[in-house]
């Protein structure tokens, strides 16, 4: 007989971490004795074959739910929900790497440099794919002079990469008596700067019917972050990671529901208790467990609603148009504080869920004296 190394030993039961914890605890020592029968076959080692047996027959475990209805569908329903919140945490995690776009001091003074104009207003906002953006608008009374523009955005180190100069006609009271044609100077401007583009526009009134119309002016920046090659992969990758996270997570809490009522019955054989009391004692933690589950599941609706339209969005997403918005409909409107509230009522509820289902205290039984 081939004697098991204490090293082999060590590395068998660190294979058997394949296994889900709590079918480990319940039939490791099992698996341990085949194991070691299976090396002393094989002079003392298991083959490739049967190391890799192993490990697919542990993750197998842990992807294994009873086939009962209710919970086939809690594990679709986590699957999806989970996914959606993988998704955005991937297009969360893949803006880090990107650069930033100007702070609201450095775009306002590139702004005012730009039109030549004090105090413009500030808007961060995001693209339709969660990239950054910031826009900038002034207006006043200044003068037309496209030299300036594309001195203050050199100066910043942009590079212009298109400018174009128009004169266009203003309708000034349209549609009444008084209505006539001013007309405008303006220039319309794209420039890029790591990892960073910026559309801009500024216009001068040329004249007009009031004297407080001539030299009228407006200016614009809006400068967003360039879309990386990392946004949609890890997109994906969360939206997997966040599937596969919600098929385990259902599936060990049902291995743990399943294993707490086998003790529970177990115990109803060594005490030789009236049925009826140990049904009633074992019965009311699962219905618990499964009301929790539905309301949790329930909760995560808002949130997963709101999560899969961000998705959509950046799948659809086309980063030639760093300003396109997608509109998907009603759901872009839900206020922030719902998908707070849903959210962690939906993990509240879930924890509780988990308690319920592991946590059985030993009925109040009477043996039945022989």
């Amino acid at each position: 007989m081939t004697t098991i190394s204490i090293q082999d030993e060590r590395r068998y039961r660190r294979l058997l971490f394949a296994y889900p914890g709590a079918y480990r605890r319940r039939h490791g020592d099992e698996i341990l004795t085949t194991l070691f029968d299976l090396a002393d076959d094989g002079n003392g080692r298991l083959t490739a074959g049967q190391t890799l047996h192993l490990v697919a027959s542990g993750l197998r475990q842990r992807f294994r739910v009873p086939l009962r209805p209710l919970t086939v569908l809690a594990a679709l329903l986590a699957t999806v929900t989970l996914g959606g919140f993988g998704a955005v945490a991937g297009n969360w995690l893949a803006w880090q790497s990107a650069d930033r776009v100007p702070s609201p001091a450095e775009t306002s003074a590139l702004t005012s440099a730009m039109a030549g104009l004090p105090g413009p207003s500030i808007e961060q906002w995001q693209t339709a794919m969660n990239g950054p953006g910031i826009i900038a608008t002034t207006r006043g009374a200044g003068t037309y002079d496209p030299d300036r523009v594309k001195t203050a955005l050199t100066a910043a180190g942009w590079h212009i990469t298109s400018f174009t100069e128009a004169i266009n006609k203003i309708a000034i009271g349209f549609g009444t008596p008084e209505e006539t044609v001013a007309p405008e100077r303006a220039a319309q401007f794209t420039a890029t700067k790591d990892g960073l583009t910026l559309q801009g526009a500024t216009s001068t009134m040329d004249g007009g019917p009031w004297p407080d119309m001539d030299g009228g002016s407006f200016g614009s920046l809006d400068i967003t972050t360039d879309v990386t090659g990392a946004i949609v992969p890890l997109t994906i990758a969360g939206l997997l990671l966040g599937a596969l996270t919600g098929w385990l997570l259902t599936a060990a809490v049902s291995y743990r529901m399943r294993t707490a009522s086998d003790r529970m019955g177990t115990a109803s054989d060594r005490m030789r208790t009236v049925s009826d009391r140990m049904r009633t004692a074992g019965s009311r933690p699962r219905r618990t467990a499964a009301a929790l589950s539905a309301l949790a599941l329930t909760a995560t609706a808002v949130p997963a609603s709101v999560a899969y339209c961000e998705f959509y969005q950046v799948m659809t997403y086309d980063p030639h148009a760093s300003n396109q918005y997608v509109g998907y409909g009603p759901h872009d409107q839900i206020p922030a504080y719902a998908v707070l509230i849903a959210t962690a009522l939906a993990a509240l509820s879930l924890a509780a869920a988990i308690r319920a289902a592991t946590h059985h205290p030993e009925p109040n039984l009477t043996p039945i004296s022989s």
